[in-house]
């Protein structure tokens, strides 16, 4: 009774993870297939190019710390940072920010290197998308740094056989250290959450969301669990599950 009360009192938002469709992670068309199948949240990968362009990359590359984004974007310099790359452009976190601007759709900017904090809240800033834009990844010392920012708590990737065998004290501590430091919430492996966590941010008036959940009966136990986010490669399999909590 206690779950389904949760799950009616609270929606969960559908976050479509960056490649959630056939296009390649972090590229404009992939970003556009989260737009198109309505998810609420469109998470994207931030690193920054030597000029300080923050650009929408996985991983790091010796490029990036010796190449402008206009270099790495020629053709034959791109394609060396992934294959993909030889048919689709470089995206910059400009062109996100400004196509998801008059849809007022919320994003995930999952930070990469400390080096894309700046530049990332610059531009965010300068596209007053402080409201709708939540940053994860590396995020230290960001609440206090940049207080308009809405900044997720990362919570670890594994628990500690401590920390799984006293779980209400480890989800005290984690949401305690959110709160204090003020975090929007916590972002949270999908194998670390526990109904315990989420019911003791919720009442701190902390959201909580989990990363990065593909199967359908792990999708509908989050989804009843009345987390306030679910980042997904499948975001239309959560749709249909949520249309029938």
């Amino acid at each position: 009774m206690e779950r389904e009360a949760t799950r009616t009192m609270r929606k969960t938002m559908v976050a479509a993870h960056t490649g959630c469709g056939i296009h390649p992670d972090n590229t404009m068309a992939s970003f556009r297939e989260g737009i198109q199948i309505g998810a609420d949240i469109v998470e994207v990968d931030v690193r920054v190019t030597h000029d300080g362009t923050p650009i929408l990359l996985h991983d790091d590359s010796p490029y990036l710390h010796t190449h402008t984004y206009a270099q790495l974007n020629q053709p034959d310099i791109r394609s060396r940072l992934h294959p993909s790359y030889q048919t689709y452009e470089i995206a910059t976190l400009e062109q996100v920010l400004r196509e998801s601007g008059p849809l007022e759709l919320k994003l995930n900017l999952d930070l990469k290197s400390i080096a894309s904090i700046e530049p990332t809240v610059q531009w965010v800033r300068k596209f007053h998308a402080q409201k709708r834009v939540y940053i994860t990844g590396c995020s230290d010392h960001m609440t206090k740094r940049y207080p308009d920012m809405q900044v997720m708590l990362n919570t670890p990737d594994e628990l500690l056989p401590q920390q799984a065998l006293h779980y209400a004290a480890f989800a005290d501590s984690v949401c305690r250290e959110a709160k204090e430091q003020g975090y929007a919430g916590l972002n949270m492996n999908g194998g670390t959450c526990r109904q315990q966590m989420v019911d003791k941010a919720h009442a701190l008036g902390l959201k909580v969301w989990v990363y990065t959940i593909n199967e359908p009966q792990r999708l509908d136990w989050f989804a009843t669990m009345g987390v306030d986010a679910i980042t997904t490669r499948k975001p239309g399999r959560l749709f249909e599950i949520l249309r029938d909590c």
